[in-house]
């Protein structure tokens, strides 16, 4: 009996030790009264405050709907990625040394991450904007551009954020409120615990050396001629002169293309007219893309632009030259080569691909192939006549159902 009581006497204390020890190493987060479990950023808040980047008010409260403050956006962020330590200098008006946010704003400073105004201050205690946010966000986590979403209502490509504001959309960092993204609108603190816990989710893109990758190749098609289109839109709306955008391009393009190519073109940039002067791709990228490097710093990438009734039609190859300077890579040619003899010769597969991209927005959409026949063209250069295929699908799709004929040669789609 004796030796029994022991027995069930040490399997309870070593229940008990380990309940003890289970409750040390999975420590929860602490609530905070005005946070309830029911709120729709509860997780985020609960995670941040666990893994020790916010901590809340003495009072036991977290005030979410409270704008959050530059310097404690700085603050989260340097405390998330852990940045390297800034030396000790003055570089903000606004920021002595003795200020308790000084280190985190010069650490985010030196990575590039955040700058002041041009009054050489950084408004430490102003309420950072959804706009700003998405900058801080991009440029931290070099987030990866590798396709356009859908995109906001109340951001156009004449917005300095335009970039910046579609790379957390395209991440799943952000996604606005009923289609628009509102960037002027501070963002409270429960929704930047929100969006840093997204972002991390997402991790902070490494810095690629040697042989670029798919990915950046993508973000580089997508990001630099956004960015070089909205200077340009941004210099004609104000009606500024060339001589006075030619500096803000060349973060962007290097100063051949953008003295070559971009200033003639700067007479006829129009914001409100269907044009452009790079391609706009839907699904051209998924289906015909090549990349090859010449040098470290040289980066030749061939696609196509299908034929459509948008400002380049006809069915075009377009070729880039990307030149990396000071580390940065940079547009430093484009060239667009209308098809003729030589064309697309889109595959079936190549076509269904197409059109399952091009429905994307027409959820669910069933593609059936139905025939293929072959038909004859003239090649505009040449005047040589050449042979191309037409495919035909039955498309169905919550925008309805119809049977659309593919051109081979172009890419070019008709509806029945």
């Amino acid at each position: 009996m004796k030796k029994l009581l022991q027995t069930i006497l040490c399997t309870t204390m070593l229940f008990i030790l380990s309940i003890t020890f289970i409750n040390i190493g999975q420590a929860s987060a602490k609530e905070f009264k005005d946070v309830p479990k029911k709120h729709p950023n509860y997780a985020a808040i609960q995670e941040m405050e666990k893994k020790g980047f916010i901590s809340g008010y003495p009072d036991g409260k977290f005030r979410p709907n409270e704008p959050i403050s530059r310097k404690h956006v700085a603050s989260l962020l340097d405390k998330a990625l852990k940045l390297p330590k800034a030396s000790k200098k003055l570089i903000y008006k606004d920021v002595p040394l003795n200020l308790p946010y000084y280190q985190p704003i010069m650490n985010l400073t030196q990575a590039g991450i955040v700058s002041g105004g041009l009054n050489q201050k950084f408004n430490p205690n102003a309420p950072i904007t959804r706009i700003q946010m998405a900058k801080i966000l991009d440029l931290a986590f070099r987030f990866r551009l590798d396709e356009w979403t859908g995109g906001f209502h109340d951001m156009y490509m004449d917005h300095w954020g335009f970039v910046h504001a579609n790379a957390l959309l395209a991440n799943g960092v952000a996604y606005g409120n009923n289609g628009k993204f509102h960037p002027n609108r501070p963002v409270t603190r429960a929704h930047y615990a929100e969006f840093l816990s997204r972002a991390l989710e997402v991790g902070v893109t490494p810095v690629e050396s040697g042989t670029v990758s798919r990915e950046q190749v993508l973000d580089l098609l997508n990001r630099m001629p956004a960015e070089v289109e909205g200077v340009m839109i941004r210099g004609f709306l104000a009606d500024k002169k060339f001589s006075e955008i030619r500096s803000q391009l060349l973060p962007y393009a290097t100063a051949r293309f953008t003295d070559i190519q971009m200033k003639p073109d700067y007479k006829y940039v129009c914001f409100e007219c269907d044009t452009s002067f790079f391609p706009y791709y839907i699904s051209e990228l998924s289906v015909r893309l090549n990349y090859s490097q010449s040098s470290k710093d040289t980066l030749i990438v061939n696609t196509i632009l299908l034929d459509s009734d948008g400002p380049v039609s006809g069915g075009v190859f377009v070729d880039y030259i990307f030149k990396k300077e000071t580390e940065k890579w940079k547009i430093h040619d484009m060239t667009y080569t209308r098809i003729g003899k030589r064309n697309f010769e889109l595959t079936q597969d190549e076509v269904k691909q197409i059109l399952i991209r091009n429905y994307s927005y027409y959820k669910p959409v069933y593609i059936q192939f139905i025939s293929q026949s072959e038909a004859r063209s003239r090649d505009e250069k040449s005047g040589e006549m050449y042979t191309y295929n037409k495919y035909r699908f039955d498309v169905q799709s919550s925008y309805g159902r119809s049977t659309v004929e593919v051109r081979s040669d172009n890419g070019y789609y008709e509806r029945y």
